[in-house]
Protein backbone atom coordinates (compact mmCIF):
# COMPACT_ATOMS: atom_id res chain seq x y z
CA UNK A 1 0.00 0.00 0.00
CA UNK A 2 1.45 3.33 -1.14
CA UNK A 3 0.74 6.70 0.44
CA UNK A 4 1.36 9.50 -2.05
CA UNK A 5 1.04 13.21 -1.35
CA UNK A 6 -0.04 15.78 -3.89
CA UNK A 7 0.73 19.50 -3.69
CA UNK A 8 -1.19 22.03 -5.77
CA UNK A 9 0.85 24.63 -7.64
CA UNK A 10 -0.50 27.83 -6.15
CA UNK A 11 0.62 31.25 -7.26
CA UNK A 12 1.27 31.89 -3.57
CA UNK A 13 4.60 30.33 -2.55
CA UNK A 14 3.53 30.45 1.08
CA UNK A 15 0.52 28.21 0.30
CA UNK A 16 2.73 25.64 -1.42
CA UNK A 17 4.97 25.59 1.67
CA UNK A 18 1.88 25.32 3.92
CA UNK A 19 0.72 22.27 1.95
CA UNK A 20 4.11 20.58 2.17
CA UNK A 21 4.27 21.25 5.94
CA UNK A 22 0.74 19.91 6.37
CA UNK A 23 1.62 16.62 4.64
CA UNK A 24 4.72 15.95 6.76
CA UNK A 25 3.01 14.09 9.58
CA UNK A 26 1.39 11.46 7.36
CA UNK A 27 4.31 9.09 6.58
CA UNK A 28 4.07 9.77 2.86
CA UNK A 29 6.42 7.90 0.53
CA UNK A 30 6.44 10.51 -2.23
CA UNK A 31 5.13 14.05 -2.55
CA UNK A 32 4.31 15.13 -6.09
CA UNK A 33 4.17 18.85 -6.71
CA UNK A 34 2.23 20.34 -9.61
CA UNK A 35 4.54 22.65 -11.52
CA UNK A 36 3.93 25.88 -13.38
CA UNK A 37 5.38 26.35 -16.85
CA UNK A 38 7.69 29.25 -17.72
CA UNK A 39 4.71 31.59 -18.17
CA UNK A 40 3.45 30.81 -14.66
CA UNK A 41 0.53 28.71 -15.83
CA UNK A 42 -0.24 25.41 -14.09
CA UNK A 43 -0.03 22.39 -16.39
CA UNK A 44 -3.73 21.50 -16.04
CA UNK A 45 -3.20 18.99 -13.20
CA UNK A 46 -0.93 16.80 -15.33
CA UNK A 47 1.01 15.70 -12.24
CA UNK A 48 -2.21 14.80 -10.41
CA UNK A 49 -3.37 12.69 -13.37
CA UNK A 50 -0.02 10.89 -13.46
CA UNK A 51 -0.07 10.29 -9.69
CA UNK A 52 -3.59 8.83 -9.80
CA UNK A 53 -2.75 6.62 -12.81
CA UNK A 54 0.12 5.09 -10.83
CA UNK A 55 -1.99 4.33 -7.75
CA UNK A 56 -3.35 0.84 -7.18
CA UNK A 57 -6.28 -0.48 -5.16
CA UNK A 58 -5.65 0.10 -1.45
CA UNK A 59 -3.29 3.04 -2.02
CA UNK A 60 -3.87 6.45 -0.47
CA UNK A 61 -3.73 9.91 -2.03
CA UNK A 62 -3.07 12.63 0.54
CA UNK A 63 -3.93 16.28 -0.13
CA UNK A 64 -3.79 19.25 2.19
CA UNK A 65 -7.26 20.59 1.30
CA UNK A 66 -9.88 19.73 -1.30
CA UNK A 67 -9.17 22.98 -3.12
CA UNK A 68 -5.70 21.58 -3.83
CA UNK A 69 -7.33 19.31 -6.39
CA UNK A 70 -8.35 22.42 -8.35
CA UNK A 71 -11.77 21.14 -9.38
CA UNK A 72 -15.33 22.42 -9.36
CA UNK A 73 -17.77 20.50 -7.17
CA UNK A 74 -19.04 18.44 -10.12
CA UNK A 75 -15.52 17.73 -11.42
CA UNK A 76 -14.53 16.84 -7.87
CA UNK A 77 -17.38 14.34 -7.64
CA UNK A 78 -16.25 12.64 -10.86
CA UNK A 79 -12.68 12.53 -9.55
CA UNK A 80 -13.80 11.10 -6.18
CA UNK A 81 -16.01 8.50 -7.88
CA UNK A 82 -13.02 7.40 -9.98
CA UNK A 83 -10.92 6.99 -6.83
CA UNK A 84 -13.76 5.12 -5.12
CA UNK A 85 -14.20 2.71 -8.07
CA UNK A 86 -10.46 2.00 -8.05
CA UNK A 87 -10.50 1.54 -4.24
CA UNK A 88 -8.08 4.41 -3.68
CA UNK A 89 -8.58 6.33 -0.47
CA UNK A 90 -8.39 10.11 -0.42
CA UNK A 91 -7.03 11.63 2.77
CA UNK A 92 -7.72 15.33 3.30
CA UNK A 93 -5.45 16.87 5.93
CA UNK A 94 -7.32 20.14 6.52
CA UNK A 95 -11.09 19.76 6.28
CA UNK A 96 -12.12 22.81 8.25
CA UNK A 97 -13.00 23.08 11.92
CA UNK A 98 -16.59 21.85 11.54
CA UNK A 99 -15.51 18.69 9.69
CA UNK A 100 -12.22 17.85 11.39
CA UNK A 101 -13.67 14.92 13.34
CA UNK A 102 -15.33 13.33 10.30
CA UNK A 103 -13.53 10.33 8.81
CA UNK A 104 -12.23 10.76 5.25
CA UNK A 105 -14.62 8.18 3.75
CA UNK A 106 -17.65 9.96 5.26
CA UNK A 107 -16.25 13.32 4.14
CA UNK A 108 -15.91 12.06 0.56
CA UNK A 109 -19.47 10.67 0.64
CA UNK A 110 -20.73 14.03 1.84
CA UNK A 111 -18.97 15.79 -1.06
CA UNK A 112 -20.45 13.28 -3.52
CA UNK A 113 -23.97 13.93 -2.18
CA UNK A 114 -23.48 17.70 -2.43
CA UNK A 115 -22.22 17.36 -6.01
CA UNK A 116 -25.19 15.17 -6.94
CA UNK A 117 -27.50 17.79 -5.45
CA UNK A 118 -25.70 20.50 -7.47
CA UNK A 119 -26.18 18.50 -10.70
CA UNK A 120 -29.89 18.11 -9.96
CA UNK A 121 -30.27 21.84 -9.24
CA UNK A 122 -28.50 22.77 -12.49
CA UNK A 123 -30.61 20.29 -14.46
CA UNK A 124 -33.82 21.58 -12.88
CA UNK A 125 -32.95 25.24 -13.50
CA UNK A 126 -32.02 24.51 -17.10
CA UNK A 127 -35.28 22.66 -17.71
CA UNK A 128 -37.31 25.48 -16.13
CA UNK A 129 -35.43 28.06 -18.19
CA UNK A 130 -36.10 26.17 -21.44
CA UNK A 131 -39.77 25.73 -20.55
CA UNK A 132 -40.09 29.44 -19.76
CA UNK A 133 -38.41 30.37 -23.05
CA UNK A 134 -40.78 28.08 -24.99
CA UNK A 135 -43.74 29.55 -23.13
CA UNK A 136 -42.62 33.00 -24.29
CA UNK A 137 -42.34 31.71 -27.87
CA UNK A 138 -38.56 31.41 -28.06
CA UNK A 139 -37.21 28.19 -29.44
CA UNK A 140 -33.54 27.30 -29.56
CA UNK A 141 -31.60 25.93 -32.48
CA UNK A 142 -31.40 27.05 -36.07
CA UNK A 143 -34.47 28.75 -37.47
CA UNK A 144 -36.48 26.61 -39.88
CA UNK A 145 -36.17 27.50 -43.54
CA UNK A 146 -38.55 26.60 -46.32
CA UNK A 147 -37.99 23.99 -49.01
CA UNK A 148 -38.05 26.81 -51.56
CA UNK A 149 -35.10 28.49 -49.82
CA UNK A 150 -33.21 25.19 -49.68
CA UNK A 151 -33.76 24.69 -53.42
CA UNK A 152 -32.66 28.28 -54.08
CA UNK A 153 -29.46 27.72 -52.06
CA UNK A 154 -28.61 24.60 -54.02
CA UNK A 155 -29.51 26.15 -57.37
CA UNK A 156 -27.34 29.23 -56.77
CA UNK A 157 -24.43 27.08 -55.59
CA UNK A 158 -24.61 24.41 -58.31
CA UNK A 159 -24.79 26.96 -61.12
CA UNK A 160 -21.64 28.66 -59.82
CA UNK A 161 -23.35 32.00 -59.83
CA UNK A 162 -22.66 32.88 -56.20
CA UNK A 163 -20.19 32.18 -53.42
CA UNK A 164 -21.49 30.73 -50.15
CA UNK A 165 -21.25 34.15 -48.52
CA UNK A 166 -23.28 35.72 -51.33
CA UNK A 167 -25.84 32.90 -51.11
CA UNK A 168 -26.17 33.48 -47.35
CA UNK A 169 -26.79 37.20 -47.91
CA UNK A 170 -29.19 36.61 -50.83
CA UNK A 171 -31.27 34.02 -48.93
CA UNK A 172 -31.05 35.85 -45.56
CA UNK A 173 -29.45 32.88 -43.78
CA UNK A 174 -26.20 32.27 -41.94
CA UNK A 175 -23.07 31.10 -43.72
CA UNK A 176 -23.23 27.86 -41.72
CA UNK A 177 -26.77 27.17 -42.90
CA UNK A 178 -25.76 27.78 -46.53
CA UNK A 179 -22.83 25.40 -46.13
CA UNK A 180 -25.06 22.78 -44.51
CA UNK A 181 -27.51 22.68 -47.42
CA UNK A 182 -24.89 22.66 -50.19
CA UNK A 183 -23.20 19.69 -48.53
CA UNK A 184 -26.45 17.70 -48.30
CA UNK A 185 -27.40 16.06 -51.58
Amino acid sequence: MKKIGYVYASSEDSYVKEQIEGLKGFKIETVSIEKEDLTGVTQNDAVLKEVVENLDAGDELVVYELRCLGKSIIQLAEFLNDLKERNIQLIVVKKGAAYSDIKDAAYVEMILKIAEMEKMIIRERTTKGLQEARRKGRVGGRPKISEETIEQIRYLYNNNRYTLRQIAEECNISLGTAYKYVQER
